[in-house]
């Protein structure tokens, strides 16, 4: 479930949170839609709005969007968004945004939406990915080092019996010759196995277009 967080600096938090709430029950008294969705085909979908609020907390439910809920201290605003979908997110999100910034003109307010995906993970700024590994590597990559250090190591393995074979035996060309085709048939049959393991895989994924 996605969720968004803002916290807003402003010494009239409390009455920035009455306000908004006071505006959303009125909203869902008065039955806003069009108002709320100037655009698109959810235009054309109904909204329900409540609002229960005290000094210090209040909750807004824009049902089916989602919620959003608000806390007033002595210096910040806290918001807080719970969507089941994107789609109500970004509505509940426009609305929130647009009320308090229309409520604030004479000190206008800054708010900073930052994302977390589920209530357990950390929080994200909105537009921003979460960090990965530098040195990490994908399955397939590591699939294809190995077969490549594999490929080596039976290479060097080879080389070094080629050596051998070279120092003591008379028929050092033959014997040359017999190690580099057992090298390349040796190479040229891991690789059909690769290449068969990818047709493999690429048979039982299902078309999604």
């Amino acid at each position: 479930m996605p969720i968004l967080h803002a916290r807003i600096q402003t010494e009239r938090a409390g009455r920035y949170l009455a306000q908004f709430c006071k505006h959303a029950a009125a909203m869902g008294g008065g039955g806003h839609t069009a108002r709320l969705h100037p655009h698109g085909p959810a235009a054309r979908r109904g909204v329900r709005v409540t609002a229960e609020w005290s000094d210090t907390s209040g909750t807004v439910a824009f049902t089916p969007w989602g919620e959003c809920t608000l806390t007033a201290d002595a210096g910040t605003l806290t918001v807080r968004i719970d969507a089941p979908e994107e789609e109500g997110l970004a509505r509940i999100r426009d609305v929130v945004t647009r009320d308090l910034e229309r409520f604030s003109r004479r000190e206008p307010l800054t708010v900073t939406w930052q994302r977390q995906e589920t209530p357990d993970a950390p929080v994200v700024p909105t537009g921003a990915t979460p960090a990965t590994p530098r040195w990490g590597l994908s399955r397939p990559r590591l699939q294809t080092i190995l077969l490549a250090l594999a490929i080596l190591l039976v290479i060097g393995l080879h080389v070094g019996v080629a050596g051998t074979v070279i120092a003591e035996s008379r028929w050092t060309a033959a014997a040359g010759d017999i190690v580099i085709v057992l090298i390349v048939v040796k190479i040229a049959l891991i690789t059909l196995a690769r290449l068969r393991l990818r047709r493999r895989k690429v048979a039982r994924t299902p078309d999604r277009t």
